[in-house]
């Protein structure tokens, strides 16, 4: 007891422990002598802790990076979240993170205090480090996701369109053979006219069938994504409807912070990897004043040079995602004069031809061009949206601070 009282006085409870975990056979002195050695240790100073490295100054996480439910259509909003709802490898994503989270309290719980200092060893950056690194992975597989329901969405309505177009000109092209066929029988034109107007008409029908079956197997994989039956999906599409036109937001400045989730995921994988080595703040900082200084560790000028190089790289692609999109304008401006023209030719054509003054080649060929005006229309409506679209994401749209904290679903995951 008298052991006891004196180590407990030098080494506090741990060390008290460990002496009552000794042999009984231990001789008296070495008893006392060996759990006095481990308080010497563990008491004159506090272990050595290794603080939480960073590569580049924090950027704020969005408070709300959901661009899909300010795009003006209901339905996308709609359907993306139902994609995400839906989309089981999120589901596994956010199960593993918080497994992960439970793995790390676990094994802070077993290194907790003074054991901690007798191991001399504090792996809490790490881990925080590579939880972080999750964590953002998570956030822009989120926003990746939505990236792919919308452009699905835009691709459905595209072909949408496009089939409601080729339907009105099948009908307009067929009613152009009965009046062929009507002049012939008056005397008025040969058997080639309506001959022309049928063969328009296969021709047109035949494109009707495959734009159909396109429109059909995109609308399904939609489906499929969104986790919704088929004929609700085509119920809730209507008609048609137009391609959402997306603002593009204002341009971030040049020199402004990446919002993008996979960049941060990335600066955390190298910190912890930096944490697991024992580099310190002040060798970094040091590192980033004079990456190419004779005392920086190779480890650490790879990870400055990937990070900065892998920002260059998001910064261009920005740029030239953005200047891509600004050439769109003149183009619709271009198309929809075009079709103007082409309209105001189909009216005159069918104008002559019911008249008796026009050819029929000539009306051929004014219909086919309006419907080509048309159909290019509505692709470069399209292909803009798409634009649109990937640049949110480019941007670092699509997540935000709650997603770092994902709830945790039912989903059985390997």
């Amino acid at each position: 007891m008298r052991n006891h009282a004196v180590i407990s006085r030098a080494g506090g409870p741990l060390v008290l422990a460990l002496a009552r975990a000794l042999p009984r056979s231990l001789p008296r002195a070495l008893a006392a002598t060996v759990p006095l050695a481990l308080a010497a240790c563990a008491t004159p100073q506090a272990p050595e802790v290794h603080a939480s490295l960073s590569l580049a100054p924090p950027v704020e996480a969005p408070t709300d990076g959901d661009w899909w439910k300010s795009a003006g259509d209901p339905l996308l909003a709609n359907l993306v979240e139902r994609g995400l709802a839906a989309d089981g490898d999120l589901a596994c994503r956010a199960a593993r993170l918080h497994q992960q989270e439970e793995s790390d309290a676990a094994a802070s719980r077993r290194l907790a205090g003074k054991v901690r200092a007798l191991v001399g060893k504090d792996e809490a950056p790490e881990r925080d480090a590579a939880r972080s690194a999750w964590a953002y992975a998570y956030a822009q597989a989120r926003a990746d996701r939505a990236s792919e329901v919308a452009q699905a969405y835009v691709q459905v309505r595209r072909l949408q369109q496009i089939l409601v177009l080729r339907t009105e000109r099948l009908d307009q092209f067929r009613d152009n053979a009965v009046i062929a066929e009507f002049r012939r029988q008056a005397g008025l034109v040969t058997a080639i006219d309506g001959g022309l107007g049928n063969s328009m008409a296969g021709v047109v029908d035949a494109d009707v069938a495959s734009t159909r079956a396109r429109f059909d197997a995109a609308r399904a994989a939609l489906a499929a994504m969104t986790g919704m039956d088929g004929d609700a999906l085509l119920t809730a599409l209507g008609e048609s409807a137009e391609i959402p036109a997306f603002p593009p937001g204002t341009a971030p400045a040049p020199d402004a912070p990446l919002h993008r989730a996979d960049l941060m995921a990335l600066r955390s994988r190298l910190e912890s990897s930096l944490a697991h080595e024992k580099v310190t703040q002040e060798q970094l900082d040091a590192a980033r004043a004079d990456p190419d200084g004779a005392a920086v560790p190779p480890s650490l000028r790879e990870a400055i040079r990937k990070l900065d190089k892998t920002q260059a790289d998001a910064r261009a692609e920005i740029a030239s995602a953005r200047q891509a999109l600004a050439a769109f304008g003149p183009r619709e401006a271009a198309l929809a004069d075009a079709a103007a023209q082409a309209k105001r030719a189909v009216t005159d054509a069918r104008a002559a031809y019911r008249a008796g003054f026009g050819d029929f080649a000539t009306l051929y060929v004014t219909e086919a061009a309006a419907l080509a005006a048309e159909e290019a229309r509505v692709s470069l409506r399209a292909d803009r949206a798409a634009a649109v679209i990937r640049l949110h994401r480019l941007e670092g749209a699509g997540w935000s601070a709650a997603d770092l904290e994902p709830p945790v679903g039912g989903a059985a995951c390997d």
